[in-house]
């Protein structure tokens, strides 16, 4: 969630259309997961389940796959030049660590002193001491009541997320292609793993479950990117119109029918291949490029919405009645979660990484590649 850095040159005109798409998608992305918090709010703050179409706002899960998608196709694209070169994960891991970790810190230390604040002990808010310190270290720990959540809950993607930078991290040891096939066959060993076994730990539990192989559609992609595959203006068209049908046909026939990599990671995984193998990517219209700098907040809109949807609330409740405006009421939600985040974005979470990458650009060079090229690398 946020620009593209890697150890490369200035992209071309056709391949940064393409990498401002990426960001329009990671806009689009953070923008739909909003929607089902929104129904939380109708349903159980105001009891108004019938106020809009809710059902179909639970389609707004799509967005985690898609970040998932989008983060194994950076991956692959941003560590271009690190593949197969001593020094390379800890280089990666820094970089990582600066980009996630100040602004995902901040928010769970800010919400676990409401916690403390408001119900005195972390028993009564259904949290341990063992779970804050998992919170703390992306490590996937069961609350007491059983549920594996972090303190922020929407957390719970980045223990994914981290999982899969740790596994990426040694693989660049490797080549490029040797790298992505053995953390594709990983995967899938490990997916396999977790519907055969049903007696696990829970970290192992849920690092086993097939989401992680929406990370391997997108290093694919990236795959077939780096290599130049483009697709016609047709051909782009039909995949979005692919993906936009399979998600229409999980409403109809009711979702979590299928696995959820299926029913939500392969339509995320086409609209990701859609946008990011086109031809001609849009670049020029002034609202591609304002969503291009949403998705440059995609990260603070996804850590800060749940909050920020209940300050209407909390706040200035009698502002507007959720019951006779329940289209206005959701539109002023959106409107103050994205304001919200564009101001931690620029205030805090710009700043804060800067200053990381800042130091972390005293860490030592990487060697020269150890390993022969793997006869993907673009000419």
């Amino acid at each position: 969630m946020g620009r593209f850095a890697g150890e490369r040159g200035k992209p071309g005109a056709r391949e940064a259309g393409s990498l401002l798409s990426i960001q329009v998608l990671r806009a689009i992305a953070a923008l739909v997961v909003i929607l089902p918090h929104i129904n939380r709010e109708f349903e159980v703050k105001f009891a108004l389940p019938d106020a809009l179409p809710l059902e179909a706002f639970k389609v707004g899960n799509i967005g985690v796959d898609l970040f998932f998608v989008i983060s194994g196709f950076i991956m692959v694209y941003v560590s271009e030049g690190w593949f197969g070169r001593e020094g390379a994960p800890a280089n990666f891991l820094a970089r990582r660590f600066a980009r996630i970790v100040p602004l995902y810190w901040a928010s769970s230390a800010l919400l676990l002193a409401f916690v403390l604040v408001t119900y005195r002990n972390l028993g009564a808010a259904n949290m341990s001491v063992g779970s804050v310190i998992a919170s703390f270290a992306f490590f996937p720990h069961a609350r007491p009541d059983g549920g594996v959540l972090p303190i922020n809950a929407i957390g719970w993607t980045l223990n994914y997320e981290m999982f899969f930078y740790a596994v990426f991290s040694v693989a660049l040891l490797a080549s490029r292609r040797t790298a992505v096939i053995a953390i594709t066959l990983l995967f899938a060993a490990l997916a396999a793993l977790g519907r055969a076994l049903t007696e696990l730990p829970d970290a192992l539990r849920f690092w086993t479950d097939p989401i992680i192989l929406e990370f391997v559609l997108g290093m694919w992609i990236a795959i077939a990117f780096r290599r130049g595959w483009r697709l016609p203006r047709w051909a782009t068209w039909v995949l979005l119109a692919a993906a936009l049908a399979m998600i229409a046909a999980g409403l109809v026939v009711g979702l979590d029918r299928m696995p959820r990599v299926i029913e939500r990671g392969v339509p995320a995984a086409l609209m990701v291949a859609a946008l990011a193998l086109a031809s001609a990517p849009p670049s020029g219209a002034l609202a591609w490029r304002g969503l291009g700098f949403l998705g440059d907040a995609s990260y603070a809109l996804y850590l800060t919405h749940p909050v920020s949807l209940t300050l209407p609330r909390r706040l200035f409740p009698g502002f507007i009645d959720p019951a006779a405006s329940p289209w206005l009421y959701a539109m002023m939600l959106i409107a103050i979660a994205v304001a919200v985040a564009i101001a931690v974005h620029l205030l805090y979470e710009k700043p804060a990484t800067r200053w990381l990458q800042a130091r972390i650009a005293g860490m030592p060079r990487l060697s020269r590649p150890r390993l022969p090229a793997d006869g993907l690398q673009p000419s």
